[in-house]
């Protein structure tokens, strides 16, 4: 079950794509599994100058064309300290707003686990007609090499 949280908001800096659930359904157009193995294996945390934690990569999800439907982009990076803090050469930088979120935890074998945790995420939209999603802002946290949180925006 879900907790209805207040995020204070941040500046993440990191890699990114443009997709829809649609295009990750199929092996052969899917881009989210790539981003992450491209971060992990250039050492792209390591990269980001003024990380907030050193070990904790983020991924925001944001840009969305309408609803889990349409396309949106994700960056997978981290948060840093400076809102001014550069950017290094091939990265970008996107702003998770402050509000309130619904965070849903998860622990197990990545990336099956975040998965899941995404599919729990939509049934638990179309269960519970009582919180609304506002496909703004949406963000994944990963405090351990086993755990996975996640932050959905709500209207």
């Amino acid at each position: 079950m879900p907790r209805l949280v207040t995020h204070d908001g941040a500046t993440v800096v990191g890699i990114g794509i443009v997709t829809s659930n649609a295009a990750e359904a199929d092996p052969a157009t899917a881009k989210i599994g790539k981003l992450w193995t491209r971060f992990r294996e250039d050492n792209l945390l390591d990269a980001i100058p003024a990380k907030k934690n050193p070990t904790m990569p983020v991924g925001v999800y944001t840009g969305y064309e309408s609803d889990d439907r349409g396309q949106y982009r994700l960056i997978a990076g981290a948060a840093v300290l400076d809102k001014a803090a550069p950017t290094p050469e091939g990265m970008q930088r996107v702003s998770i707003p402050a509000g309130s979120y619904l965070m849903f935890e998860a622990e197990g074998e990545m990336p099956g686990v975040v998965i899941r945790t995404w599919q729990a995420i939509w049934r638990y939209f179309a269960d519970h007609p009582g919180h609304v999603r506002a496909y703004a802002t949406d963000f994944e946290i990963y405090p351990g090499p086993r755990a996975v949180e996640i932050y959905i925006s709500i209207k």
